[in-house]
């Protein structure tokens, strides 16, 4: 089989390539994309990537729509992402993110999220006791009074977020608790706009908390990623740099995890 001398690759290596590279591209056109278009995107001849494109067509990974002149994804891709969807596992995903947190804040970090308007911990990466483990402890957080819980609750929609703001669930943690509908919902408005979401000592006296929400391909929320650490070491005028870390990784992870550059 013939080289490239360029690159080394065989011409059915490149075209496996090119054929990857013109599926990212038509998935990546949320009203698919023209022959032009792709040959435009990937560098090629119309009739390279015509033969490519009917290539695809033909194994179900692409479809063309001839009302508008416009490829489109195919029912084989969708297979393979679903298949992709069912064997995720969020834990596993995120622990080198979660281990990279750890060496840049030297702080804990963990894994959440929300069950019957809880805060459930999945994992935790100790970086001062060099420990990594799933809490044997299923401690259960009231959402508003969690880092975690408001950064999942500020991406939710409100059918799903009213529940957890009913008056008799708004029960007062320390002396710093939200309590008021209102006061979250504002706080939900700048964790939006910022990225992230701050514990002030609301669940726990002493303990300052900064997170960022997991989104899957739907922009739903599945997760969400914190630090935790006295207020000692974890200082008001530290919460934006920090805070911006933990959206970042957060991010990275909602790429990872569905494929789609996460919004920021």
């Amino acid at each position: 089989m013939a080289q490239d001398p360029e690159t080394g690759q065989t011409s059915g290596v490149r075209s496996v390539d090119r054929a990857l590279a013109i599926l990212q591209a038509v998935a990546g056109s949320h009203d698919g994309a023209t022959l032009a278009d792709v040959a435009r995107q990937l560098s090629l001849s119309p009739s390279t990537g015509h033969r490519l494109l009917t290539t695809l067509q033909e194994r179900g990974f692409v479809r063309f729509e001839r009302r508008t002149g416009r490829w489109m994804i195919g029912r084989s891709a969708l297979n393979v992402g679903a298949n992709y969807a069912a064997s995720r596992d969020i834990v596993a995903l995120a622990q080198p993110f979660m281990q990279q947190a750890s060496v840049l804040c030297g702080e804990t970090i963990n894994l959440g999220l929300l069950e019957d308007g809880h805060v459930t911990f999945l994992y935790r990466v100790e970086p001062r006791t060099r420990r990594s483990y799933v809490p044997e402890a299923r401690v259960r957080i009231p959402a508003h009074g969690s880092s975690i819980g408001k950064a999942l609750l500020s991406m939710m929609p409100e059918r799903e977020v009213q529940p957890c703001l009913e008056q008799n669930t708004l029960v007062p943690l320390t002396p710093h608790t939200l309590l008021s509908q209102n006061a979250l919902r504002q706080e939900f408005e700048s964790i939006r706009r910022d990225g992230y979401a701050v514990d002030n000592q609301e669940n726990t006296l002493g303990l300052r908390c900064l997170a960022a929400a997991i989104s899957d391909e739907y922009r739903r929320p599945v997760a969400a990623l914190s630090m935790a650490a006295p207020v000692e070491r974890l200082k008001l005028q530290q919460v934006a740099q920090l805070g911006s870390m933990i959206a970042s990784l957060a991010g990275d992870i909602t790429t990872a995890w569905s494929g789609r550059p996460a919004v920021r």
